[in-house]
């Protein structure tokens, strides 16, 4: 008991000096000790939550709490903590529990002025606008996704000779990213949103394999506590070229999105259906999409970092007699780990994996075809200005495929710079 009173003399000391980040990192290295302890859980939450880790306050706060229920200065520094996390009906609740003790006049103007920012940003959540703009500058090293193989055997050449945007090919590239959406609340657990969104991709020297993507969403939201519901019907035109021209492909389609937590651990559930429509002499590839998947997100606190993990199947039906090459199947995984050693910069690893067998017989090359895809793909993010974001990233791609022209791997570097209005 004597350690555990001095470990706290020794928390007291620090947050009365104001050095709350020194106080946070002695307490951290002492909670599986002393968590529990109502005074060390009120010096540990305070220092928390002054050096800007709201959530690991809050869970050091409530300790507090569930041993002295009275302590309403604990009960105030819980309000302060669940407002930095945004959680704005649970700091009101808290704040107006403090504030029906008849606390001092102090207190109770900061309380005032807490419960005065609340009551704007509930005008505000009302309705959110968000609009952002991005330049991405990069390197690609293969923009065809081509192989490096000089020919290939097919059903009728042994070695079909392949053209040079067939093969490999290597450019720097441009790229533009432009979106806005929106959001209205009806009432307090139900709206409506709408978005759009371009992307412009230009390369250096092979103009044949720029594109342009550009989406329309909109929907039904609902909210309510700990889940919420998005149906969103979504339009998307993708515009490329090839060797034989301009084309380009329609996606239309409705998504539902089912998602349970809370800021530090959410799931959620999704699905989509489209049909996707390819113009004039190109309409074979015609296909309908059916889309299930299952997410899972988690915030640790301690250890500054985020993890989440997806998983998902779809299959692509095709819509033209003759075609069923181009129907497939197929299902993947994605990993993401994100590290924040700083509130300023964070550090983002993604893993993906998918696999997918097409329907049938590919009738060039007389085999089914299938393929294995893997990606790995790193990025660094700098937010030196609250509305300004600078970002480094490179991935690498590695498509392997019983068919040898779909065999391929790439490699992207980038640096890109985002404004949000």
């Amino acid at each position: 008991m004597i350690g555990h009173a001095y470990a706290a003399d020794s928390l007291a000391a620090l947050v009365a000096q104001g050095q709350y980040q020194v106080a946070y990192e002695q307490a951290l290295e002492r909670q599986l000790e002393l968590a529990g302890e109502p005074q060390f859980d009120f010096l540990f939450g305070l220092a928390a939550l002054e050096s800007g880790h709201p959530q690991q306050a809050v869970f050091a706060l409530e300790r507090t709490l569930a041993a002295v229920p009275q302590d309403h200065r604990a009960r105030l520094e819980l309000a302060r903590a669940y407002f930095a996390l945004g959680n704005f009906e649970q700091a009101r609740s808290l704040f107006n529990t403090v504030l029906a003790s008849d606390p001092p006049a102090q207190v109770k103007e900061n309380i005032q002025r807490f419960l005065e920012q609340l009551a704007e940003r509930r005008k505000l959540r009302d309705h959110q606008l968000n609009v952002s703009t991005e330049l991405k500058l990069g390197y690609d090293s293969n923009i065809s996704s081509g192989t490096t193989q000089q020919a290939v055997a097919t059903v009728i050449f042994p070695a079909l000779q392949l053209s040079e945007t067939s093969r490999e090919l290597g450019d720097e590239f441009a790229e533009v990213n432009a979106g806005i959406s929106y959001l209205k609340l009806l009432r307090k657990d139900m709206g409506y949103f709408v978005s759009a969104s371009l992307n412009e991709r230009q390369n250096s020297h092979y103009n044949l394999f720029n594109t342009r993507l550009m989406g329309l969403s909109g929907g039904f939201v609902y909210q309510a506590k700990g889940h919420s519901l998005r149906l969103p019907l979504q339009y998307q035109y993708l515009q490329y070229h090839d060797a034989n021209g301009d084309h380009s492909r329609t996606s239309a389609g409705l998504g539902v999105e089912w998602s349970l937590g809370d800021r530090s651990t959410r799931y959620v559930l999704f699905s989509q259906w489209a049909q996707q429509r390819y113009s004039a002499g190109q309409e074979s590839r015609d296909v309908d999409l059916a889309l299930a998947g299952v997410a899972v997100s988690t915030d640790i606190a301690m250890l500054k970092t985020g993890l989440s993990a997806s998983a998902y199947y779809a299959d692509e039906s095709p819509q033209t007699t003759g075609s069923e090459y181009f129907g497939r199947a197929y299902g993947g995984v994605r990993l993401v780990a994100t590290w924040r050693p700083h509130s300023a910069h964070n550090f983002e690893l993604a893993l993906s994996a998918q696999q997918v067998e097409h329907d049938a017989v590919q009738p060039l090359f007389g085999k089914l075809r299938e393929d294995d895809y893997r990606q790995a793909a790193l990025a660094w993010h700098w937010r030196f200005d609250p509305r300004w974001r600078f970002s480094m990233g490179l991935s690498h791609t590695r498509n392997d495929s019983n068919l040898p022209i779909y065999t391929y791997q790439r490699a992207q570097q980038y640096l890109s710079l985002r404004f949000d209005y």
